[in-house]
């Protein structure tokens, strides 16, 4: 994927990086637009530079809660902030798909409601998070333990190499 806010060429990259001003260096925006915009990058840079490794469930529970993206965006992003690793090529796949979506949506969505600009900001987009949950490396599936397999596949695993003859018998 070529245009994305990553490399700076997004859709509306002008008025993101406009928006992106409103942010402070830390903690909490003053404004709405501005704690939006911080949770869109929150992702961004997770994605970009994580793989989506960290607890980011407070920055799309955020967004979903103010309206700024749709259910589809939100569903197709949601497990990844929980501890669903990305293990894609950035090549234009469902997330990354939904990623730049995500922030399409929400620059548009303070677009058509400037008054979020200058609103004053009462919440932080962390007291919106979960806890981290477990996935399976194998299925993909939620797990609920830590473990890099699920009880189905490690079971499936040991039958595999439930033999007499096998190393790992």
């Amino acid at each position: 994927m070529q245009s994305t806010y990553w490399n700076n060429q997004g859709t509306h990259q002008a008025d993101y990086d406009r928006l992106v001003k409103l942010m402070p260096m830390m903690g909490k925006s003053d404004t709405v637009a501005g704690e939006l915009i911080r949770a869109v990058s929150k992702l961004g840079h997770d994605f970009y530079n994580n793989g989506m490794g960290n607890n980011t469930s407070g920055a799309v529970n955020f967004l979903e809660a103010k309206g700024a993206i749709d259910r589809n965006t939100y569903c197709t992003i949601y497990d990844y902030t929980r501890g669903m690793l990305y293990d894609g090529r950035y090549e234009g796949d469902s997330l990354q798909v939904a990623m730049e979506s995500m922030v399409d949506q929400t620059v548009k969505f303070i677009l058509a409601n400037p008054e979020l600009e200058t609103q004053a900001n009462t919440e932080d987009m962390f007291d919106y998070s979960e806890e981290d949950q477990h996935f399976c490396g194998e299925c993909g599936d939620e797990t609920d333990r830590w473990s890099p397999v699920c009880r189905y596949c490690e079971a499936a695993w040991e039958e595999e190499y439930d033999d007499e003859d096998d190393c790992y018998a």
